[in-house]
């Protein structure tokens, strides 16, 4: 059968951290894992949340031990998912013959994500298929049949439980694909517009030259030059602008090396170690937020490579971002 995907040909992040916490939250509450299945330009892409491995039935690892049962599993995911965004959320009998809990998670026409829990308890008259498609599949049967014995079984409550996890789930990965669409709107707005520097047209040429020149006397403590107390500004309220002391110079009308010194001299560090110390501060406070993936964290302070600002942040912290986040999270618990 061949099945062609719907809507978008971008890729899920399925490791952002506000996905990662709902299906880790849900393996806690439930014992179920929860299967995000997601088109790609190439097909198909398919992956659990958390990283529970141990969690997925002996029953399920047994018919995916054949090559031909791992191949028939994804085929029957996205099956699944295709039914669950057209009929809604259901439970469904899988290829095996175990029941599976099915959620669309997009509320866009034509697309086919959806979100799968991991293989519950059946009927007892299904073991004839099950073992029908176990002898096929060349699956040891005494061995496939004590697994089906042993498939968790949910009882009205967790079944309720699991039914709300994966409508959050669902509600999380609407949120993750719709801050990743704004970020992409962003950036293309930051790509296409004039230079984020432009001082001179933002307060003045001559307001410019006049406080950029205006030196204070030696050994006197003076007021803060508007050039560098604007500088300052713009770094701590916008770090993200690819800000560069030859661009604060030359809307200055100063030498880079003369606005360097003026810098230095009125805030006590070079102009990019002041910019390095705010980017890093602004992204230790959104690294608290679980709905920002550390890709993301890393534009918004100004940073398009993630390695380059995980990089940095490990030189001024000590820790990566992921470790400081992990850390944060749990100090938060313990309080």
């Amino acid at each position: 059968m061949n099945v062609k995907p719907g809507g978008t040909d971008e890729k899920l992040d399925v490791r952002h951290p506000l996905i990662r916490q709902v299906a880790e939250m849900t393996a806690e509450a439930t014992g179920s894992r929860l299967l995000i299945v997601y088109p790609e330009a190439s097909g198909w892409g398919q992956a659990h949340g958390d990283s529970q491995t141990q969690l997925q039935p002996a029953f399920c690892k047994l018919i995916q031990s054949a090559p031909e049962g791992v191949k028939h599993c994804r085929m029957c995911h996205i099956l699944m998912a295709v039914a669950a965004c057209n009929g809604g959320p259901m439970e469904q009998r899988c290829h095996a013959g175990a029941s599976v809990l099915t959620c669309p998670a997009t509320g866009a026409a034509g697309e086919s994500i959806a979100v799968l829990s991991s293989c519950s308890f059946t009927s007892m008259d299904a073991w004839e298929e099950v073992r029908r498609r176990g002898e096929k599949l060349g699956v040891e049967i005494a061995a496939l049949h004590k697994a089906f014995l042993n498939l968790p079984h949910l009882d009205e409550d967790r079944m309720r439980l699991l039914k709300s996890a994966m409508q959050t789930m669902s509600y999380a990965i609407q949120t993750v694909r719709h801050n990743r669409e704004l970020n992409v709107r962003i950036r293309k707005l930051h790509a296409g517009r004039e230079s984020p520097v432009d001082l001179k047209r933002f307060l003045g040429e001559t307001a410019w030259a006049k406080a950029a020149r205006r030196r204070r006397p030696a050994g006197t403590a003076g007021e803060k030059p508007l050039l560098v107390h604007i500088a300052c500004e713009l770094v701590r309220q916008r770090p993200d602008l690819p800000l560069t002391v030859k661009e604060l110079a030359a809307a200055a009308r100063l030498t880079p090396n003369h606005f360097t010194t003026l810098f230095r001299e009125h805030v006590g560090s070079p102009f990019n170690e002041y910019l390095t110390k705010q980017r890093i501060a602004r992204a230790r406070k959104l690294l608290q937020n679980p709905m920002l993936s550390i890709n993301e964290v890393a534009r918004l302070v100004g940073y398009d490579d993630p390695g380059y600002f995980a990089r940095r942040f490990h030189q001024k912290t000590h820790f990566s971002p992921r470790q400081w986040r992990n850390r944060q999270a749990g100090s938060r618990k313990q309080d």
